[in-house]
């Protein structure tokens, strides 16, 4: 088993970006585009303290300018695209595509803004996550050391003609008293029937999240993936 002490959440953190300012919802209309312009990118995200309101672009300010004071009156218009910390890495590339922005805000649980996360590394966190394009999938399941076996869950996964290629324990910090869940990430023709298998032997797979070039879904991600490999 290959285990690394470390969670999506760590993996998003590693690659958070700093280098670009947030805006206050007190700051003036004046202010965030002079800000906004000044590190020539089409949106900036703005927040409330530490919680993370919303995404105002450029364009958006100059329409109000002659109408609003500051970003406050102006919150209805903020976008909500976001990528949390616990959310699939998978979802970045359709906001990026979406949205048309270089920059895209990270939050916690609780709402509060980590940082962003930028175009240009997609790419390498793809990579470095093992993001490789075969049929397959990650699997997170709720474990339960008195009930759980990891020996009885590796067999199912090689029963299904599975290759685990990495694995790790997950704990929310929001819910310390629930129980731990096993990250997997597998590849097999067999995914759906490994899940059904699982679920069969009374394995509790909270989640199941299937990629190969047989899914639609996962074809348009991957065809993003190489856009940012090869722009």
């Amino acid at each position: 088993m290959v285990a690394k002490n470390e969670s999506l959440t760590m993996l998003v953190l590693s690659y958070l970006s700093f280098d670009y300012p947030t805006l206050s919802l007190q700051d003036s209309l004046q202010k965030a585009l002079k800000v906004i312009e000044a590190h020539k990118v089409p949106a900036l995200s703005v927040l409330d303290g530490k919680k993370w309101v919303g995404t105002i672009t450029a364009l958006q300010v100059a329409q109000n300018l002659s109408s609003a004071a500051k970003l406050k009156d102006i919150q209805a218009d903020f976008q909500q695209d976001k990528l949390e910390l616990e959310e699939d890495i998978l979802a970045s590339l359709p906001l990026f595509e979406n949205t048309g922005f270089s920059l895209l805000p990270v939050v916690n649980e609780e709402g509060n803004w980590m940082g962003y996360i930028h175009q240009d590394v997609i790419s390498t966190m793809f990579i470095q996550s093992g993001f490789t394009g075969k049929n397959g999938g990650i699997l997170r399941i709720s474990f339960h050391a008195q009930r759980d076996s990891m020996s009885v869950i590796l067999r199912i996964i090689e029963e299904n003609k599975g290759l685990m290629v990495r694995s790790f324990f997950h704990r929310s910090e929001k819910n310390p008293q629930a129980l731990p869940e096993w990250v997997i990430q597998v590849q097999t023709d067999q995914f759906s029937q490994l899940v059904k298998s699982l679920e069969r032997h009374e394995v509790a797979v909270e989640k199941a999240f299937t990629f190969g070039h047989q899914e639609d879904v996962d074809q348009a991600r991957f065809d993003l993936l190489l856009k940012y490999l090869n722009p």
